[in-house]
């Protein structure tokens, strides 16, 4: 499963990170799913699953969640749903609608 995550951040990196306006949390644990992939664009979920069966589109900004969990801050982690988010472990980090608003 780590070859996996490494394989989809160098294929990630062979283009212009963030020219698609979409960002990327990779390898945090989301509910029972280690090794996730959560897709942001436009403020809001547009997926989240396994990175065996989670695209990540090309150009994306990816941030790595690795030894991390990732939480909801208010709504659900689902399609269709604001990116409001929290990745929690070591330094935690929180998202509002699809925007890093703590480092």
């Amino acid at each position: 499963m780590k070859w996996f995550l490494l394989l989809t951040l160098t294929l990630a990196g062979c283009t212009k990170p963030d020219e698609s306006g979409v960002k990327v949390i990779v390898g945090a644990r989301l509910g029972a799913i280690d090794y996730s992939v959560v897709v942001i664009e436009g403020g809001k979920i547009t997926a989240a699953g396994p990175q065996s069966s989670t695209p990540v589109p090309k150009g994306s900004a990816i941030t790595s969640g690795i030894g991390m969990t990732i939480e909801p801050d208010g709504d659900s982690i689902e399609p269709g749903h604001p990116a409001n988010l929290i990745l929690k472990g070591g330094t935690n980090r929180k998202m509002h609608n699809g925007e890093w608003i703590t480092p």
